[in-house]
């Protein structure tokens, strides 16, 4: 095993979505030695029940190579816990404009959304109260078309922000 095409392994499962909301149903089906073998896996199963009622695109070989990181050299974050954290991102600026809703109404008017969305993307990489001020007003009059707010008004809810420290949750 001396090069890398040497140490790659095949694995071959079985993905499709089902239902209103498209949940995923993926089965892990084996680990192959060479595309071919996975290939000649894959014949096999797509005759079997369940399998053979689906095209052969929702069967997927990938391939690895042995004894190398390949996937999340980050860490990961719980979609739970970024859903949780918009929620109060939103939470801070309806406080702060005075809307009186809940988060996923003001969810609907897609220019707030959408502006929240740009804001959501740096407040886990800003600690600096006035560049994340900046990085608001810009947002606020790209999205919005608002530039009625004064700078201090910017400095207000980007202090709001960094108090949740979101900087720190997933760095």
């Amino acid at each position: 095993m001396d090069n890398k095409s040497d140490k790659k392994m095949y694995l071959l499962y079985h993905m499709y979505e089902y239902g209103e909301d498209e949940d995923e149903e993926i089965k892990f089906l084996g680990i192959y030695s060479s595309e071919q073998e996975a290939s000649k896996a894959m014949e096999r199963y797509y005759k079997l029940a369940g399998f053979k009622e689906y095209p052969k695109e929702f069967f997927i070989v990938d391939d690895y190579v042995v004894n190398e990181d390949t996937h999340w050299k980050e860490g990961f974050v719980n979609t739970a816990d970024l859903d949780r954290d918009f929620e109060i991102l939103t939470d801070h600026f309806n406080k702060w404009l005075g809307i009186d809703k809940s988060p996923r109404e003001s969810w609907e008017d897609n220019e707030y959304y959408n502006a929240l969305c740009n804001i959501n993307e740096v407040m886990y990489k800003v600690r600096d109260i006035r560049a994340l001020a900046e990085h608001i007003q810009k947002a606020w009059s790209i999205w919005l078309g608002d530039n009625s707010k004064s700078f201090d008004d910017y400095i207000e809810i980007a202090g709001n922000v960094i108090s949740e420290r979101f900087y720190e949750k997933y760095n």
